[in-house]
């Protein structure tokens, strides 16, 4: 009877254990030796053949098919945009002196205020005047940036400046900056500008200061959706992706040069649900279009109030991850992806990779596709099906054996009773 029951709580706990055969597909992972963790970043095939849109059928398994500790984080990117800084130009003196030798120098200097500096500006570019002869000239270039009390180089160089009848070209038409050695760009009141020539050159008409700001970002992964030839229809296109995707948004190049469409944009997570309209603009050649929040898609559609001559391509973008498991007890490892109903395993990085340096853990080796459990994965389980979770399934047939057992026992006294 005990042997019984025993073997009834095994099968049951059995049953309930993780295999990466509960998944469709996976990959190999090969990791350095001895390290404590290592990191993967997840191929397309995992975005888009996850049957989760937040990849809750993703999990690692060692070589002995027991689950490995595991955490997603998110990855990011650093972008760089150039923002022009309002700047007043000042012209303060052109000078005319003699050097040792006889031969002229002539100095010119400006003051350059900043009106509103929100950031330090790295580059100024000129606009010289035009001039009415020709020259040629190697020139000295200085600019100091001063806080009112102190002046300190920003830039110093000897610089060709040329003109030519034809386009009074100049050479000289941007300095690099660095002041970031000096000063705070709060501290800086204004810039001295001093250029020194041998012969006379023409005046700086304009200028105007840009600064490069760094922000950093979510890196996003882009899916091409595929396009359906279903909509039978020239001034309709069906895109579709093989799974319901986070979507943060999309790009759209309507493949001919020059060509402007008036588009529509629609989206929906099902082929049984209605589109929803998502945005509607003129598109010159190409539109890359980021949305207020995310949404749930799988299909998109276009529709124009002319024709598409060639099919428009369609790229969704969503969050891009890493996985970031425990590597310590194995050298090879699977990747497995893609299960119906499976329940998220990761655990929060915050606490699983408390204290740890992501840059210094090392990528794992991302070998050869595997196939699992197959497209069985992808099949509405028992317990799916019926609404009843596997571990009441799993009691129930724990209880019903053990009540076989006690009505054999019953049986069996009463006929020796008898």
């Amino acid at each position: 009877m005990y042997k019984m029951l025993l073997s009834a709580l095994f099968l049951g706990s059995f049953a309930l254990a993780q295999s990466s055969h509960d998944y469709a597909y996976g990959f190999e992972l090969d990791v350095e030796d001895g390290s404590a963790f290592s990191r993967v970043s997840l191929p397309d095939e995992v975005y888009l053949h996850s049957l989760s849109p937040s990849l809750d059928d993703v999990a690692i398994f060692n070589k002995n098919d027991r689950l490995a500790a595991f955490s997603f984080i998110d990855m990011e990117e650093t972008e760089y945009i150039i923002q022009e800084i309002p700047v007043i130009l000042y012209f303060v003196s052109d000078k005319m002196s003699n050097t040792t030798d006889g031969s002229a120098v002539y100095t010119y200097t400006y003051m350059i205020k900043p009106s509103n500096m929100t950031n330090y500006p790295t580059l100024f570019k000129l606009e010289w005047e035009s001039s009415t002869y020709n020259w040629e000239a190697k020139a000295k270039v200085k600019v100091q940036s001063t806080d009112g009390y102190y002046q300190s180089t920003s830039s110093a160089l000897l610089a060709e400046l040329r003109d030519v009848s034809d386009g009074n070209i100049l050479k000289l038409d941007e300095i690099a900056l660095d002041d970031s050695n000096y000063y705070d760009e709060d501290e800086i009141e204004s810039w001295h500008l001093t250029i020194t020539s041998e012969v006379k050159i023409p005046k700086i008409k304009s200028i105007k200061a840009y600064a490069e700001e760094q922000f950093i970002n979510r890196s996003l992964v882009a899916l091409d959706a595929k396009y359906e030839d279903s909509a039978n229809s020239t001034d309709t296109a069906v895109y579709k992706l093989p799974s319901v995707q986070p979507v943060e948004s999309i790009y759209i190049d309507l493949v001919q040069y020059d060509l402007i469409l008036p588009l529509t944009i629609f989206y929906r997570s099902d082929n049984k649900s209605d589109w929803i309209k998502l945005d509607g603009r003129i598109v010159n050649e190409e539109a890359d279009i980021k949305f207020s929040k995310i949404i749930l898609a799988k299909e998109f559609m276009l529709k124009t109030n002319g024709s598409f001559s060639d099919i428009p391509q369609v790229t969704a973008r969503r969050k891009k991850v890493d996985i970031v498991f425990n590597s310590a007890n194995s050298a090879s490892f699977i990747l497995a992806y893609g299960s119906f109903g499976a329940k998220a395993l990761d655990l929060p990085s915050s606490e699983f990779l408390k204290d740890t340096d992501l840059d210094y853990i090392p990528d794992a080796i991302i070998g050869n596709p595997v196939k699992l459990g197959g497209e069985k994965a992808f099949e509405v389980k028992a317990e799916e099906k019926s609404g009843i979770p596997k571990w009441a399934i799993w009691i129930a047939l724990v209880f019903g054996v053990g009540f076989l057992i006690f009505l054999a026992y019953k049986l069996s006294k009463e006929m020796k009773a008898g």
